[in-house]
């Protein structure tokens, strides 16, 4: 397989948060509904996010906030994109995970569940 494209499917609500893109030379892209291309961030930049947000979660967040911040320990050094669907909800994932996905689905749309 040359590459592909698809439909990324927000795990929460079922809308499409983002089109990812992926070729062999050309590495993945990933744009919003809007068209805009999203950049990776960085492992270090989320890490100081997600403790901060560990610090300050209530009771009710901690358990999400908590998964963040293991998900960036235990793939640091990879490309992680934070993608945010239309309804607000954030799922972040490394570009290993969204790249096996989109080889790996049958069909033109793939949950990042």
């Amino acid at each position: 397989m040359a590459g592909g494209s698809k439909q990324l499917i927000c795990p929460e609500c079922g809308q499409m948060m983002a089109t990812a893109g992926w070729r062999i030379f050309g590495g993945l892209r990933v744009t919003t509904p809007y068209g805009l291309l999203l950049s990776p961030v960085s492992d270090d930049l989320l890490l100081r996010t997600a403790e901060q947000r560990l610090t300050s979660a209530s009771a009710e967040d901690y358990p999400e906030a908590k998964r963040r911040l293991d998900a960036i320990v235990r793939n640091a050094g990879d490309r992680f994109y934070d993608i945010k669907c239309p309804a607000g909800h954030y799922t972040l994932k490394t570009a290993p995970e969204i790249t096996r996905a989109i080889r790996r689905a049958p069909g033109n749309q793939v949950s990042l569940a």
